[in-house]
């Protein structure tokens, strides 16, 4: 299921790999391509769960990205 809460800003200052990646997610909800969208949302899910372990996000950034993304 595509789905982007626009509400939710992501913040200027995050990772730059993240921020490609939301970018792309971004051109597929807008072509209304949904099997790319949900392709690339599978590994931008994990890509997101491996910078938070890895420290690079916090927990809120984390749960932001997720709200946003309709995860939780």
């Amino acid at each position: 299921m595509m789905y982007i809460d626009h509400t939710i800003v992501i913040p200027e200052d995050f990772p730059e790999g993240l921020k490609r990646d939301f970018a792309e997610l971004q051109e597929y909800y807008d072509a209304g391509d949904w099997l790319q969208f949900d392709l690339l949302f599978e590994a931008v899910e994990a890509s997101v769960k491996a910078y938070y372990l890895a420290g690079k996000i916090s927990r809120e950034e984390l749960n932001l990205v997720f709200r946003r993304y309709g995860i939780a």
